[in-house]
């Protein structure tokens, strides 16, 4: 009796396993559901590009008066154009994304380009602040220059430059800045030199300054020059030095130095012996 119990208590544990093995579910795949409705496209939606313009004198003061400052770019075939307002501040609206090129523009200022990737979306896309310059209006008129020996040894030659740029006078808040370029070629100009050297004007009261540019031994920046060789030189009228600053240019894919240079003067000495 025991043996048959065994043998019944196998088939039924058998069939057991071979029903979970195979048991499965089958059914009919009901309709689809109603479709949703369609995002928003990206390129549709739009946002500003905004920031700030500084203005800046040719002499040594940032100018309070940022306002009217035009800001245009063009998207597609439409023209935008917006001014600053008295913050410098200034919304470029409704730009779908791509690449624009945005100009700014305002009399008796430089004008400048840049080129802004915009994502468009939800946000508006700050591009930080952008200083303008004053046109440099400033001429140099003439120098003269004379060539002396050093009072500090036997070798050494010192460059003694008086410049004559036009008006305003000279006071502490119209000063002047100028930068000075030396070569022994003809073609010496802010990309081709051997040396350079930067000066200003202090509170002359006049429309002269001047300027000593001391040279080691007979030598400028390692080249050597003898008796009666010509030493060429140019001299740029420039913003001041703590107005420097760059942008890149996506078109030329260049960095762009700014501010410009303005007027410049091409002169030259002879060594002496």
């Amino acid at each position: 009796m025991s043996g048959n119990c065994s043998w019944i208590a196998c088939m039924i544990f058998a069939m057991t396993l071979a029903s979970s093995c195979t048991k499965s579910a089958e059914g009919i795949t009901g309709p689809a559901g109603p479709a949703g409705a369609a995002g928003r496209s990206v390129t549709d939606q739009r946002s500003a590009i905004t920031g700030y313009v500084v203005l800046a004198t040719q002499f040594t003061a940032t100018d309070s008066l940022t306002d009217s400052v035009e800001v245009s770019t063009v998207m597609g075939d439409s023209a935008l154009s917006v001014l600053t307002d008295k913050t410098g501040k200034f919304v470029l609206p409704g730009l779908k994304s791509g690449t624009y090129r945005i100009m700014f523009r305002k009399a008796g200022y430089d004008s400048i380009a840049i080129n802004i990737e915009h994502s468009a979306g939800n946000a508006d896309q700050f591009i930080n602040i952008l200083q303008i310059d004053g046109t440099l209006t400033t001429r140099i008129l003439s120098q003269d220059m004379q060539i002396l020996p050093s009072p500090f040894d036997l070798v050494s030659k010192y460059l003694n430059l008086n410049t004559l740029i036009s008006g305003p006078a000279i006071t502490n808040v119209t000063m002047r800045y100028m930068d000075i370029y030396f070569s022994s070629s003809p073609d010496v100009n802010a990309h081709n030199y051997l040396y350079t050297f930067n000066t200003y004007t202090h509170n002359e009261g006049t429309n002269t300054f001047n300027s000593q540019i001391f040279f080691a031994g007979t030598n400028i920046n390692s080249t050597r020059f003898q008796p009666g060789d010509t030493v060429y030189m140019k001299s740029y009228i420039v913003p001041p030095y703590s107005f420097d600053t760059s942008w890149f240019d996506t078109n030329t894919y260049q960095t762009v130095s700014y501010p410009y240079t303005g007027d410049s003067l091409s002169n030259y000495f002879i060594w002496p012996n």
